[in-house]
């Protein structure tokens, strides 16, 4: 069996044989996605969401038994409040994104959208 087709199948193919080189790499990939500004943008605000839910979450119940010792249920109330207050508001800002059509407003100014 061949690789590919002598002829693709659709354009979409033949650009991306026309696109592709042949000394693409895994590294190469990763170098060319931290050129990107939006992409490096987006691993920064993901980073700092994620590593501020993470440490809080972690240090949560030693916060709370520190001040409040012995209260360990209320620690893990807590925890769940933070998640379903996060998973209430994902839903919601994505309805209200979805109905009101304003997501291209929340990315940067020389975003590629299309």
């Amino acid at each position: 069996f061949k690789e590919k087709p002598k002829y693709p199948p659709s354009r979409a193919q033949s650009l991306s044989y026309a696109l592709t080189s042949p000394d693409a790499s895994y590294l190469a990939s990763i170098a060319r996605l931290f050129k990107n500004l939006n992409f490096v943008l987006l691993v920064i605000t993901y980073g700092l969401n994620a590593g501020a839910f993470y440490a809080l979450s972690t240090l949560l119940n030693r916060m709370v038994i520190w001040h409040y010792p012995g209260e360990e249920v209320n620690a893990g109330r807590i925890g769940l409040t933070i998640v379903i207050a996060g998973m209430l508001g994902a839903v919601i800002s994505g309805i209200w994104l979805d109905r009101s059509k304003t997501y291209k407003n929340l990315c940067h100014p020389n975003c590629l959208i299309q």
